[in-house]
């Protein structure tokens, strides 16, 4: 069954509006968020140092920079050390925060991709024949997911491959609503960006988009639909330019070569893990970070999967900020003009099953399918009530009915917001406890060897460097005892410590 839906009205100037609006309120919030404890917008995980290194790097006109000299001193998770200085990750997300680092300010680069998606989402809702107050209801949706747009204050991936997939939604909905030329080559553009900032997601945005165009093929000439070609091409070689700088090989991806030097088990697979030796094998002090991903590895088997299938579903139902939005998420699959969002949320879900690690984080590119879903099922509700020719009293009574889990909903983001932003702990910082330690070292311009003892936490890691060692205020290498003094030769006008982690204390060796 599918709902019979009029043309979408052709976006205004209230419109216009609106979305400024909710650019605006979602860059705030996301501010906010930020600003929420004493150390402002600092990264607290692996994976926003290595993304911060990726847009420092990009920001200084460079895709990668040399190996650094005797690699294993500064191995870092998530980072090469040979054959470049690299990230592992594909470089769309970093590029997004290159101009805000290269301005000293990479904290605004989420916050705006926030409100950008609260923006997209609202546009999308209209493109696909929502109501102004329907439409709206999809980025409030949004701004007031308590276990979502926090993930924007951050520095990971996900800000950006959230506001991806709204970008995607728009440009499918208004090249169905307006096919051109132009419409088929944004839609790839948007595709290929997808998978710059997250592979998962770029496939789930391919799938999408190539059951759009092959619905549009009747609708229009080949030669229309063949735009779609050059940014598909030019992504396909702008990934094959950073698999050659970052590896040395135009087809092996830095993830891949990561997973090859550092964890053969790591990535996409359902079953029985390959026993590969690890080219170089884990730094010592990530071994507990090493264990896990094994241990989620050896566990995702096919006897597991639908036990994993319903946990997942779980977490994506989580997402909501209240349960009874769920119900008009799954009335909003109906609405007909967003199939494609559909679509790429059964892709996305599908291709994200094949990966060992499936926490909320992982799940945060469904939230436009489901905010839409969500705003769509209740229009479509209460067109539904006011369609029913019943006596005023029972009108009135189904208008109630409806209004009640729209003011349960409302309630619990209210709730949610006032705990998250007014009366929530002050947000603490992971590395406050090393931060003096580090500070007084880099004002010494110093190389610092961390002493990393027996059993270290794996997901602290303390060895993040500056692309460019220098010109790094700090240089931060891995502590190997005698074979120390192999390294000072190679920065010869830097002091040069050994930092015990646990202590704090600094001992001079130069």
């Amino acid at each position: 069954m599918q709902v019979a839906v009029g043309a979408a009205p052709r976006p205004g100037r209230a419109d216009a509006f609106c979305a400024a609006l909710l650019l605006l309120a979602g860059a705030m919030l996301c501010m906010q968020t930020f600003a929420s404890g004493k150390w402002g917008a600092r990264p607290s995980t692996e994976d926003e140092f290595v993304y911060l290194f990726q847009a420092k790097t990009l920001a200084s006109g460079h895709l990668t920079y040399p190996s650094p000299p005797l690699p294993e001193f500064f191995e870092a998770a998530h980072i090469l050390v040979t054959p470049r200085f690299a990230a592992k990750y594909l470089p769309g997300h970093a590029a997004v925060l290159a101009p805000f680092e290269a301005l000293g300010a990479p904290w605004l680069a989420p916050c705006l991709l926030l409100g950008a998606a609260a923006a997209l989402l609202f546009v999308a809702a209209r493109l696909a024949g929502l109501t102004r107050a329907a439409s709206l209801l999809a980025p409030a949706l949004l701004l007031g997911a308590t276990d979502v747009f926090p993930f924007f204050a951050s520095y990971l991936s996900q800000s950006t491959s959230v506001a991806a997939v709204a970008a995607l939604f728009v440009a499918a909905l208004a090249l169905e609503r307006k096919p051109s030329a132009g419409g088929v080559a944004a839609l790839s553009c948007c595709i290929v960006f997808a998978g710059l900032v997250r592979p998962f997601t770029g496939l789930a945005a391919l799938v999408a988009g190539a059951a759009v165009l092959v619905r549009l093929r009747r609708r229009v000439p080949v030669r229309t639909l063949a735009w779609a070609l050059p940014p598909l091409l030019a992504g396909a070689i702008g990934v094959g330019i950073v698999c050659k700088s970052a590896t040395g090989s135009w087809t092996t991806a830095p993830w891949a070569l990561y997973a090859r030097q550092y964890m053969p088990f790591d990535g996409p697979g359902i079953g029985t893990v390959r026993e590969v030796l690890a080219e170089r094998g884990f730094p010592a002090h990530l071994t507990a970070l090493h264990d896990g991903f094994l241990e989620t590895r050896g566990k995702h088997s096919w006897r597991h999967l639908p036990a994993e299938t319903m946990r997942r579903l779980r977490i994506v139902a989580d997402l909501a900020p209240a349960w009874t939005v769920i119900p008009f998420a799954l009335a909003g699959l109906f609405w007909s003009p967003l199939w494609a969002s559909s679509v790429f949320a059964l892709a996305f879900f599908a291709a994200s099953l094949t990966f060992h690690v499936g926490g909320a984080i992982y799940h945060l590119e469904l939230y436009p399918w489901l905010a839409l879903s969500a705003a769509a099922g209740a229009e479509m509700a209460l067109r539904g009530a006011l369609r029913l020719r019943l006596p005023r009293p029972l009108a009135l009574a189904a208008c109630s009915l409806l209004a009640l889990p729209a003011l349960w909903t409302v309630v619990r983001i209210a709730g949610e917001l006032r705990l998250v932003l007014g009366h929530a702990p002050e947000r603490g910082w992971v590395y406050a406890r090393w931060e003096p330690a580090f500070e007084w070292l880099r004002q010494r311009h110093a190389l610092v060897f961390i002493r990393y003892p027996p059993g270290w936490d794996g997901n602290v890691d303390l060895t993040y460097n500056e692309p460019d060692l220098e010109k790094a205020d700090l240089v931060r290498a891995i502590d190997k005892g005698a074979r120390n003094a192999e390294l000072l030769p190679h920065f010869p006008d830097r002091p040069a410590f050994v930092l015990d982690p646990i202590t704090l204390r600094a001992e001079r060796i130069r």
